[in-house]
């Protein structure tokens, strides 16, 4: 029998590529992806993820939110021809803490199945830590990581 402790939570979608759920503790968090397209040429299918409670307010540690986030990426990823970037924005100083939680979710769950690949650009005001996302059978996957350190050596500016 599974333990209710693995199961995700019951996701809502409330539109394409964006989804909602609720915690045991009433949290609601929101699950988004948008397209990534015009940040450079070759990003067609290109998406970022982006995931946030409602509430600032702390809250227990919750495996179900990990469970249930990985079951979106796993629908979003069995089109093989999709990319996803996770940045983690520096706006509450917290990006660190965001790759480092990306980081073991990928370590925890990824069946081989994605590749991903990590850099960062660092200016006087902000790091960003940004991630692509790419299925193993992406035929598109030596493009896509070309484009993906372009972006990074234009310090994430939009390539014409």
């Amino acid at each position: 029998m599974e333990s209710s402790l693995q199961r995700p939570y019951e996701v809502v979608k409330n539109k394409d590529w964006d989804y909602s759920f609720q915690t045991k503790h009433g949290i609601i968090y929101h699950a988004y992806f948008i397209e990534f397209s015009n940040y450079h040429p070759a990003f067609s299918d290109v998406y970022t993820f982006n995931i946030e409670p409602e509430t600032d307010k702390p809250h227990p540690l919750d495996v179900r939110i990990s469970v249930t986030v990985v079951s979106i990426l796993q629908s979003f990823f069995r089109d093989k021809q999709r990319a996803m970037l996770m940045v983690c924005d520096s706006l509450d100083g917290k990006e660190e803490k965001r790759k480092n939680l990306f980081d073991r979710w990928f370590k925890k769950y990824n069946d081989g199945n994605i590749r991903k690949y990590d850099a960062s650009a660092v200016t006087e005001d902000y790091t960003i830590y940004v991630s692509i996302y790419l299925h193993r059978a992406n035929p598109r996957s030596h493009v896509l990581l070309d484009a993906f350190y372009d972006l990074v050596k234009n310090d994430f500016y939009p390539i014409d």
